[in-house]
């Protein structure tokens, strides 16, 4: 707790100073458009504070002015060929930028992230950080475009088939870009309030132990879905495998689709686990390079599962960001795979 007050009152010492330096005018380092030409002074910058703001502001002009087509591209030599032949080329589209827009904006807002930093302090004592986002609504994220997902499934801008699942569907932003293409959307997801923040879009909320096992007609009878997302999940839960059998068998046969999203270079994490890890260990290459990953992730853990891959792509996997960094993302796969026919 008193580390906590040294936080807020240092916290609130350089907002003192930050707001001090604009009213006045005497110090020019921090300005609404950025100049590199006011930067010149910025190691001497001594409030903490002032001095995030000024990284903050870099990094934000170098990816305001950018399309980032490092996020999107691959090195083909590490990959296989059968696998290449199914790569499907993306490129920072207008929702993306309009996200990351939005990232820019939400980064300035001082005192909501003041505000968050306190009450993140004191729940996380109680929940789990995935419940925090919820509660204060906070850490949306994005994977891809309503256009982007629509070109991977090879859908029309038309397309309206019965029933969408997406599996861990947190706050629901990104199965807002994909639930146009479908009457009904199922959703999953083990945080209660994040269940909520579902619940607030009009998804239909199904308990995370019972997706594959929802009754519709009979007692005996599943739901069978056109298509199941399952993005940033395998690596995040305990029994990967597991889920991954169980998407099969929810699956319309023959016409059905898996939209699988995973980060790599793989790391398992299990946030719910005393001792965060996975009881069901995916059998991927260790290797650094995420390419040679991606080709043992489809011979070594899906192939096993009967799934074949029919297209996939490289996107960044986008996070809102806090006061420090206006967002955050990582390297992520997403591949499109069916039941192999039997």
């Amino acid at each position: 707790m008193l580390s906590l007050l040294s936080y807020v009152l240092s916290f609130l010492h350089s907002l003192y100073s930050f707001s001090t330096t604009i009213a006045t005018g005497a110090q020019k380092t921090i300005t609404s458009t950025y100049d590199p030409h006011l930067y010149l002074m910025g190691d001497y910058i001594r409030s903490p504070l002032i001095r995030s703001l000024h990284a903050k502001l870099e990094h934000q002009q170098q990816h305001s002015s950018s399309t980032h087509p490092e996020w999107y591209s691959i090195r083909s030599q590490y990959v296989q060929t059968d696998i290449l032949s199914r790569f499907l080329p993306l490129e920072q589209d207008k929702e993306t930028t309009t996200f990351l827009s939005n990232c820019f904006e939400k980064s300035s807002w001082i005192f909501t992230h003041f505000y968050h930093a306190i009450a993140k302090a004191f729940l996380t004592w109680f929940i789990s950080s995935t419940s925090i986002n919820g509660l204060l609504r906070r850490g949306s994220m994005f994977v891809l475009s309503s256009r982007q997902f629509a070109a991977l499934l090879d859908f029309s801008e038309d397309t309206k088939l019965d029933v969408l699942l997406d599996i861990g569907a947190g706050d629901g932003m990104v199965t807002s870009k994909m639930a146009p293409f479908f009457r009904q959307v199922h959703v999953t997801e083990l945080s209660r309030p994040m269940q909520w923040r579902l619940a607030e879009r009009g998804f239909s909320v199904i308990e995370a132990d019972s997706w594959y096992k929802q009754p519709t007609g009979t007692e005996t009878e599943s739901v069978r879905y056109d298509v199941v997302s399952c993005l940033n999940v395998l690596d995040r839960c305990e029994t990967p495998l597991t889920i991954l059998r169980n998407i099969g068998r929810v699956l319309k046969p023959n016409s059905g689709r898996l939209v699988l999203g995973i980060v790599l270079p793989l790391k398992q994490y299990v946030e719910s686990t005393a001792d965060h890890q996975a009881t069901e260990i995916l059998n991927i290459s260790d290797s650094s390079i995420w390419e040679t990953q991606l080709n043992s992730l489809v011979s070594s853990v899906l192939a096993p599962l009967q799934f074949e891959l029919i297209r996939w792509t490289r996107v960044p996997y986008l996070c809102e960001g806090d006061f420090s960094q206006s967002f955050y993302y990582l390297n992520e796969l997403v591949l499109v795979l069916r039941i192999c026919p039997t």
